[in-house]
Order: structure tokens, then sequence, then C-alpha cells
């Protein structure tokens, strides 16, 4: 029952999109709760929504089987193979190689190996795969990226991301290495998403030892405390923890040391987190 309406929607979304723009129309359709990222004069979305993975993670059975990227009145188009969706609502441009133009960065799932963090060089002319951090392994396996930053204090944009943040929930830190996501370091018992929800923000960056490097606030995989995780130098350290009495449902902002959250009750709470 589930995928017949979820395919009913996509019809009814490919019309309305689709009507009166001709041969290309297909290309435009685009994910039902996708969000649309801007940077460096780059606008990203991604299309093509399928059922052929299932999983249901963010909410639906509907998943991204491309992207777009839109820069100077140009659209250029990302398609995967049968094999595997984008299991995303965003995607992410950040410069990750340093050369001062962002790449894009999806959460890719294989159909029969779960999630990966894939990276693609975005060019003039078309869009190419980079990187991609090895799949987790089985299917219906998740990860949800933290985010791009100097995590390490070495000058480097690194990539954090949450790999399966309703079971183990260990956050990784990433760096780009020619065509390869080389694992830098890790931390179990985190987690950046509750499952179901489409809101992929449960933690946030912010700079609370004052060091110039970024730190990571995030809940523990109980949602029960919030910690600020700092990877400088390359290695995982909790900076400080705090508890929480209801668990964290929405991470609402952070200033400074204060974390501004919305519990599973819909009260909102200020969380000061201390250092160890």
């Amino acid at each position: 029952m589930l995928r017949h309406r979820v395919g009913r929607l996509i019809m009814a979304m490919a019309f309305a999109i689709g009507c009166g723009r001709g041969a290309q129309a297909q290309d435009l359709l685009r994910l039902p709760d996708g969000e649309v990222t801007r940077s460096g004069g780059m606008v990203a979305y991604l299309v093509d929504p399928t059922t052929r993975y299932g999983h249901g993670v963010l909410g639906d059975a509907i998943e991204a089987g491309g992207f777009v990227v839109e820069r100077d009145g140009h659209r250029l188009l990302f398609r995967l193979g049968a094999d595997a969706v984008f299991e995303d609502r965003r995607v992410r441009l950040a410069d990750l190689d340093g050369d001062g133009q962002p790449e894009a960065i999806v959460v890719k799932a294989h159909l029969d190996r779960g999630a990966s963090l894939a990276v693609y060089r975005i060019g003039r002319h078309a869009i190419e795969p980079l990187a991609e951090s090895p799949a987790i392994g089985q299917r219906n396996r998740w990860l949800n990226p933290v985010g791009v930053a100097d995590f390490g204090g070495s000058g480097q944009a690194m990539l954090a991301a949450v790999v399966t943040p309703h079971l183990a929930g260990s956050l990784r830190l990433y760096r780009l290495s020619g065509t390869a996501l080389v694992e830098v370091s890790r931390i179990d018992g985190f987690t950046n998403h509750r499952l179901g929800e489409r809101d992929l923000d449960l933690a946030q960056i912010g700079d609370l030892d004052e060091d110039g490097t970024p730190d990571i606030v995030i809940p523990s995989l109980s949602r029960q405390d919030l910690a600020a995780i700092s990877f400088k130098g390359g290695r995982a350290v909790v900076l400080g923890k705090a508890p929480v009495k209801q668990r964290v449902a929405r991470f609402l902002a952070l200033r400074g040391p204060r974390a501004t959250i919305e519990t599973d009750t819909g009260a909102r709470l200020d969380v000061m987190i201390g250092r160890d």
C-alpha cells in the first residue's frame, strides 16, 4: 500500500513539474522533501525520485536517483545507476580539495552494501565522481554527515559523519586523499539523527574551547546527554558533557558552550556544556 501511495505521489509531481517544459521535464523532477543548497554561485538539489531502495530512514520510501547543479545559467545533471540511490535530502557544497571551488557531497546508498559518503567534482561541463568512503557493508545501513571544517587544525578541510546513527553511532572524521576518503579518527556512542525524521542536523559545529579549531556538539546515542567532541590533531577527545533532562529531539542553536535544544516533549531548553 505504501509503495502504491508513493508511486502516485511521484506521478503527481512529475505532472505538476513537467507540464509545458518539454523533453527535459524529467531531468527537473525534484526529490519531494529535498532541500536546495547554494555556495560559490552554485545551486544544487536532488532529483529523480525513486522507490528502488525502500529503506525509509528519512520518513518515506522515496530516495533520489541523481542531483543537479546549476551555475552560470547552465544545468549539470548526475545520475546514479540502478544499483544505488542518494539516501539524503541535500547536496552539500564544500571545498574539500582546497582548490577554492566547492565539491558536491551526498550520502550514496548501495542497494546491497548500504551507505557511503560520495564526493563529486563539479566541472564546467559535467559532474564527475571524485572520491567515496567504503560502504557500510550491509543493506539498509545509513550514515549522516555532520559537516565540513578544519576539524584537525591542520589547515585541511575534513568531513565528519555519524555512521549508523541509530545503532553504534560512530562519529568519524574523513580527509580527502587523491580519489579516496580516508578515515582519520572515530569515537562511538553518538547520534545526529532520529529514526524516521527529516531533520538531518541534530549535531552542530562550534569552537567550544576557543582554540581556533572547530568542535562538534552532538547528543549521545540515548539522546540524554550533549557532548563536545574535538578532533584536533586527528584524535577524538571528549571536551565536556552535559546531561539533558529529556531526550534531545532538535538542535536549535549553538552559542559558545550554550546549546538550545527542543526535547521529545516539545520543551525548549538551554544546556551549558562544561569542560571535563
